[in-house]
């Protein structure tokens, strides 16, 4: 798009949607992008089914645990919060006011809701809504119903499958023992993190993950959010 299409659309609609990922490590089959690469595809295809605006994704998120994992990038916890603000504060400039923030990364959760706390109230005109993609009732029973505990925590089959459905030359079926999740008693650091999950998998059983898969998967989460969307209120 250009300027001159984003200033037509505004004086019809005000929703926007912003994808945000992360850049890390997915163990010894996934790759670096898996998170931000599948926030964008789905907002991609939100965005067509409904004539509305997405953004470019934000491809680095809040990845400090897997900096032992060579290729990770991060922000730092304050930096991700004011790149969300900002991010915010030039959409609402434009004359945007309602914002979905659509997250592939669960390491981001708390840092986004923390950067919204701090700021929202100081914009009273704007709707703010975080989803994750996995969140939707439709997605969640989904995800329950064909991989139980064993979607585990990062690396799962559910986002593994979505890459084989969108990137199927790049991501191919593999062998990986499944191991079962292990917890720290403590915050664990990224050394912690490491002696945990040697292999970068938290839990998760990515022999169970298939193309097929991913295209249900991504055509829910298309349908899920989309319904989302259209029942917001004019801010």
């Amino acid at each position: 798009m250009n300027w001159k299409e984003v200033e037509e659309y505004l004086k019809n609609d005000d929703r926007v949607i912003v994808p945000i990922g992360s850049t890390e490590q997915h163990g010894p089959y996934g790759l670096f992008g898996t998170d931000h690469m599948t926030a964008d595809r789905i907002a991609r295809g939100v965005a067509e089914k409904l004539s509305i605006i997405t953004v470019p994704v934000i491809p680095i998120g809040m990845s400090v645990h897997h900096m032992t994992f060579p290729g990770s990038l991060t922000f730092k916890p304050q930096t991700f919060m004011t790149i969300v603000e900002e991010i915010i504060e030039s959409l609402r400039a434009h004359g945007f006011r309602r914002v979905m923030l659509l997250n592939g990364h669960g390491g981001n959760r708390d840092t986004v809701k923390t950067a919204l706390s701090s700021f929202i109230n100081d914009m009273p005109e704007m709707r703010v809504y975080f989803r994750c993609w996995w969140e939707p009732e439709e997605v969640n029973s989904y995800i329950k119903e064909n991989f139980g505990d064993r979607e585990g925590h990062h690396s799962s089959p559910s986002e593994t499958s979505q890459m084989m459905y969108h990137f199927s030359e790049h991501v191919k079926p593999v062998d990986v023992e499944f191991k079962e999740m292990k917890r720290s008693e403590y915050f664990a650091d990224k050394n912690t993190f490491r002696k945990l999950y040697p292999n970068g998998v938290m839990g998760a059983d990515v022999n169970m993950a298939t193309k097929e898969h991913g295209e249900q998967l991504y055509m829910k989460c298309v349908s899920s959010i989309s319904e989302e969307i259209n029942q917001w209120e004019k801010a």
